[in-house]
């Protein structure tokens, strides 16, 4: 079921050894809230290549930014490096980044205009 003309934030396709709250997590919302947009997915038992809708997740304008997921070992500064753009920056639009630690399986926000 494709949810990209109804999703109300951005679709999340479940990968290997997801899980929910760890979705949830990666993406700053709670588990409740992605239960509440996906009704007809059964939230308990994920299957790889299940569609889900995260609400709210995008905020400004759907293609204002481009999802990143923190590899091991990454750094902000690496990831800024990686794509042009300050650490301040992703700052901007990653509540995440005041924490200075980033776990692997983190998604930023990139912004595409800088």
């Amino acid at each position: 079921m494709s949810q990209t003309n109804t999703c109300k934030g951005t679709v999340y396709i479940v990968k290997e050894k997801d899980s929910l709250y760890q979705i949830a997590k990666a993406y700053g919302v709670k588990v409740r809230d992605i239960m509440r947009e996906n009704p007809f997915v059964n939230v308990y038992n994920l299957q790889i290549g299940d569609e889900l809708c995260v609400p709210g997740f995008l905020s400004v304008s759907e293609n204002a930014y481009t999802p990143y997921i923190v590899k091991k070992g990454e750094t902000i500064l690496d990831i800024a490096n990686m794509h042009k753009t300050t650490v301040e920056n992703l700052a901007k639009s990653n509540k995440k980044i005041r924490e200075m630690t980033l776990p692997v399986g983190t998604v930023l926000l990139i912004d595409k205009a800088k």
